[in-house]
């Protein structure tokens, strides 16, 4: 395995070379750099999966399985896996890491002329409890657990399962399936399309926003939570809450209000789905 590293004063780069010719359809990438508590952490990966625990240390360590494509001859298998590299770049106070596709080659062939199969990268990454991180994932499951700060997350075609998260949470999710998010604290900005998402244990410290379209949304709520409830829902959206809701005006299904006596704004938009929030218990 080949492996090239550059140091300009306080930046790093990293990048996975290409294996021996005859290696296994499968790679594994390891790497241990610098972060600073408070940092930040940007994660880039398209097709694989993601999961980015926290630790106490300060330092980011990222491991990755890259795995051939499948359907196609064990040839161009071969040299999509060679091909693909894991980059890791930055300095003590951010790192960026990204999947690499550039070098995987086109594929020959009357049907597939000038396209190209890549393959999944399977990331495992800890990193410092408290930081600001950001990531995109794509055609996979995405866990994060543990972080403490501003956490954003972009996940398409995939499952997505949030855990122990503080601070402003800014959310994105395409066709998520049956996605979860536990223990919540703080505020949080949720758009999902074709999502069903599930929020258990969640405490809400400041000013809410929940964009849901084609799904249904759960979120359960300490029992005590003082809210401002606004409310856009369309004629095929359905809303109903366990907390009482105290109505300040109506006008055709949306609705403002009061939970415990008010507090930080909840703003629910709904369409083609049903919105529910349910009391801890």
């Amino acid at each position: 395995m080949g492996r090239t590293r550059t140091l300009l004063a306080s930046v790093v780069v990293v990048t996975i070379g290409v294996s021996a010719p005859g290696s296994a359809q499968t790679r594994e990438f390891s790497e241990t750099v610098p972060l600073e508590s408070g940092g930040s952490l940007q994660l880039e990966a398209s097709k694989g999966s993601v999961t980015v625990t926290a630790w106490e240390r300060e330092e980011v360590e990222i491991r990755a399985r890259i795995e051939a494509p499948r359907a196609v001859s064990d040839d161009y298998a071969r040299r999509a896996v060679d091909a693909t590299t894991v980059d890791v770049t930055g300095t003590s106070r951010s790192v960026r890491v990204r999947s690499n596709y550039e070098g995987v080659p086109t594929r020959a062939g009357f049907w597939d002329w000038d396209s190209r199969t890549v393959p999944s990268i399977h990331y495992e990454i800890r990193a410092p409890r408290k930081l600001s991180l950001s990531v995109r994932s794509d055609r996979g499951p995405t866990s994060l657990a543990g972080f403490e700060g501003r956490i954003e997350l972009d996940a398409d075609r995939g499952e997505v399962d949030l855990r122990d998260l503080t601070g402003e949470i800014r959310l994105v999710i395409d066709r998520g399936q049956d996605s979860t998010l536990s223990v919540i604290r703080g505020s949080f900005d949720l758009e999902a399309d074709r999502t069903n998402v599930r929020m258990r244990e969640v405490r809400i410290e400041d000013d809410s926003r929940l964009d849901i379209d084609r799904g249904d949304a759960e979120i359960d709520l300490a029992a005590a939570q003082g809210l401002t409830l606004r409310t856009d829902l369309s004629r095929r959206a359905d809303f109903d809450s366990e907390l009482p809701l105290t109505l300040g005006s109506l006008n055709g299904r949306s609705f403002d209000g009061t939970i415990n006596g008010g507090g930080p704004e909840l703003f629910i938009e709904s369409d083609r789905g049903s919105v529910r929030l349910t009391a801890a218990r």
